[in-house]
């Protein structure tokens, strides 16, 4: 089968491997869809290190199943679409992949490994059965929003809160959404260096917006005027920030520190973004306020792969219902099998108004339509459609 093989930081091409052989507690699927998340650029950038080399990235993944093990018993059968959440798993950009699902309510053991990143993660990944209803070039997004409310559900705001989000990119956007429009929030203020992203989020539930670059001298003199008295509970969707290199002019204040500024004293400070490159922290700010430092832990002795299964089944049950809006979100469409298109998606990430990429099997792309061209930027609010019968 053809892959997409990482064989170092910057180093993306394909390539071909054996087709995957189902084991008896493994589904295989034929590769739909799989949008590209900024853990796998941050793989491609040098930001964070797996525990070898080669890798085949994506595991915000769609696949439709071609063969069940025998015990799985009757949770999943030929013909589903399958999409999953996992934390250490990649393969996704892949024609085919195996995958140890485990599904909401199903009673099974769960196996563990200890991770040369400090984890015990579960053989198994969070899966759920995709509605006829929720297209395969969409329902990607149920894996970064199943992230998002882990964190979310297990460091909870409280209704009314006034909340920062730092960053607007995808996990940032579905946070507002599900911020504002699950959680009931009172205002949500986020912070950015990209305008259409700003825009994008202040569409979608935020109140204020502030551009820490361009906007750097008001957002100083907002947080002067508000410290202490403002936030009751930041989120930092920032996976990297470059520190100033020394001898340089001198930085903008980090935008971390300006968010801890604006919480009230015993705030709640919630890390998100992942980053194995160290971050500047301001360890006397947690101290002088009092501020409470948290994160959804991804050790599965203390957050089960069947709790994330659960909530794998409440995002999907958002992105079905509409309470959370999926199509921002993926801003361009590449097929599977095009190595240029790719590679290309990888290294302009983040650029202008893109969000994600959607990297859809030759099929799939073939019958997808779209407000505009097919490996164009979609309008917001445009919708997405597969036509055909493998829907």
């Amino acid at each position: 089968m053809y892959v997409h093989m990482m064989t170092a930081p910057g180093e993306l091409a394909l390539s071909t491997v054996p087709d995957p052989v189902c084991g008896p507690d493994e589904i295989v699927m034929r590769t739909e869809a799989v949008s590209i998340c900024s853990t796998d650029v941050s793989y491609f950038r040098g930001h964070l290190s797996p525990g070898a080399w080669p890798i085949i990235p994506g595991h915000e993944y769609v696949g439709r199943v071609l063969e069940v093990g025998r015990a799985l018993g009757g949770s999943v059968e030929p013909g589903d679409r399958i999409c999953y959440w996992g934390q250490t798993d990649f393969g996704g950009m892949a024609e085919y992949r195996a995958l140890r699902p485990l599904f909401p309510g199903q009673e099974a053991a769960e196996t563990t490994w200890y991770t040369d990143r400090n984890f015990y993660d579960a053989d198994q990944a969070a899966s759920v059965v995709l509605p006829a209803t929720v297209p395969s070039s969409l329902a990607t997004v149920v894996e970064p929003l199943t992230s998002v409310l882990r964190s979310l559900l297990w460091n909870p705001p409280r209704p009314g809160d006034t909340c920062v989000v730092l960053g607007c990119g995808p996990s940032a956007l579905l946070a507002v959404q599900v911020l504002r429009r699950y959680f009931g929030v009172g205002h949500v203020t986020v912070l950015d260096r990209n305008d259409e992203r700003l825009r994008l989020a202040r569409e979608h539930g935020a109140a204020l917006s502030f551009h820490t670059e361009t906007g750097a001298e008001a957002l100083g003199d907002f947080v002067r005027e508000h410290h202490d008295t403002y936030a009751d509970y930041v989120f930092d969707a920032l996976p990297h920030v470059e520190a100033a290199a020394e001898g340089s002019a001198p930085a903008p204040k980090d935008v971390r520190e300006q968010a801890m500024g604006l919480l009230r004293p015993g705030g709640a400070y919630v890390v998100y973004g992942a980053t194995a490159v160290p971050q500047l922290i301001n360890t006397w700010m947690i101290l002088a306020k009092g501020l409470s430092l948290r994160a959804a832990p991804f050790d599965v002795r203390q957050f089960p792969m069947a709790r994330s299964a659960e909530v794998a089944g409440v995002a999907l049950r958002l992105i079905e219902t509409g309470l959370v809006d999926a199509r921002p979100l993926i801003t361009s469409y590449v097929s599977l099998d095009d190595e240029d298109g790719v590679r290309r998606a990888f290294t302009e990430y983040g650029q202008g108004a893109s969000m994600k990429t959607s990297l859809l099997a030759p099929d799939v792309f073939a019958r997808t339509r779209t407000a505009d061209d097919l490996g164009e930027p979609l309008r917001v609010g445009h919708a997405v459609q597969e036509t055909g019968a493998a829907v």
